[in-house]
């Protein structure tokens, strides 16, 4: 039993590191500049066209691939602002901004939550 014991907490330890690891360097958005609004996106010279396309590209990445919850009151609890799922039954967080990783190619990553 004392082996298990040891994998079982060697596992735990290892996810909590990575967790930690991608928390505290920034994640998806490492290196990159937050973008909370597409006014804040415009300050820093960028088009206000090219910002709304971006905010738009965000909130299409969390329509494909964000948390999916069931009722709009389920997905309001934990986020601001929810929006219906593309492909599925339910909502999913509307972006809260973006941040634009640097390429080639570009990688739009959208930051959702609160702040």
């Amino acid at each position: 039993m004392r082996p298990v014991a040891l994998v079982v907490t060697a596992v735990v330890l290892t996810a909590g590191a990575i967790l930690a690891y991608v928390g505290f360097t920034g994640g998806d958005c490492a290196g990159a500049t937050v973008h909370r609004s597409v006014a804040a996106c415009t300050t820093s010279g960028m088009s206000a066209a090219r910002c709304t396309a971006l905010m738009a590209e965000a909130d299409r990445r969390l329509l494909q691939s964000g948390p999916v919850f069931d009722m709009r009151q389920q997905c309001e609890d934990r986020y601001p602002s929810c929006q219906p799922a593309a492909g599925a039954t339910g909502f999913v967080p509307r972006a809260s901004g973006f941040c634009l990783r640097p390429g080639p190619p570009e990688l739009v990553v959208p930051v959702f939550g609160r702040s």
